[in-house]
């Protein structure tokens, strides 16, 4: 099995927000600025375009753009994860690769949108996503919100593949922080998906936090880590 992609992400990544003009475009300028500020205030990564970052509201060139200033304003500063949530998996593909040439860190990557893919589906949707890119990934599981769930039969599987390295969880039940331990030891690392159960997450063994109150409270929940 080829040696797993090293993984030294930790911290607070604030899901940023995208920020609009008055007739909805995309607003450049004001999306840098909250990123610089985000970055300045301390926080230890960011997370781009994900569900807060209005990901599947813009166009495709619209998310292009958003990356490619991401880069240009805080590239270099702390780590930038793309979060890619597409209609396909032939859609997240190209997606990921148009990210990794624009410079991004890493990935942060959603199931399929709209239909609930089988176990088997969801497997392969990730692999085909790690397999077109070098970046480091992490997986982005929300039973909740996209109504399936990544089982540890899955994340099992799946730890065969050398740079899918970490997990966001946003599980409603904190104990399948545990159970992921339990199952897989260290071999993901662990990142709190849920502002209201970021503690437990912590406490039960996430070294990270992908956090939407951040941009709203930057150093006040930065500063601890």
């Amino acid at each position: 099995m080829p040696a797993i992609v090293p993984c030294t992400w930790s911290g607070v990544f604030p899901a940023a927000t995208t920020q609009f003009g008055p007739t909805l475009e995309v607003d450049i300028d004001a999306t840098q600025a909250v990123q610089t500020a985000l970055v300045r205030e301390g926080v230890h990564g960011l997370v781009l375009l994900g569900t807060v970052g209005e990901n599947n509201s813009l166009s495709a060139e619209e998310k292009r753009a958003v990356l490619k200033a991401a880069v240009q304003a805080v590239g270099g500063q702390v780590p930038l994860i793309a979060g890619v949530s597409e209609f396909t998996t032939a859609g997240a593909v190209a997606y990921a690769r148009d990210a990794q040439a624009l410079g991004v860190d890493g990935l942060m990557v959603l199931p399929a949108m709209v239909y609930v893919p089988t176990r088997a589906e969801l497997e392969q949707h990730f692999r085909a996503v790690a397999q077109a890119t070098s970046l480091p990934i992490m997986l982005y599981n929300n039973p909740p919100a996209y109504r399936v769930n990544i089982e540890l039969e899955t994340l099992k599987s799946l730890a065969e593949v050398p740079n899918i390295v970490a997990l966001k969880e946003s599980a409603p039940d904190p104990r399948r922080f545990t159970d992921v331990i339990n199952a897989l030891g260290d071999r993901y690392v662990l990142f709190a998906g849920l502002d209201d159960l970021a503690f437990e997450g912590l406490t039960l063994g996430a070294r990270g936090w992908v956090s939407g109150l951040t941009n709203a409270f930057p150093r006040r929940i930065a500063c601890p880590f």
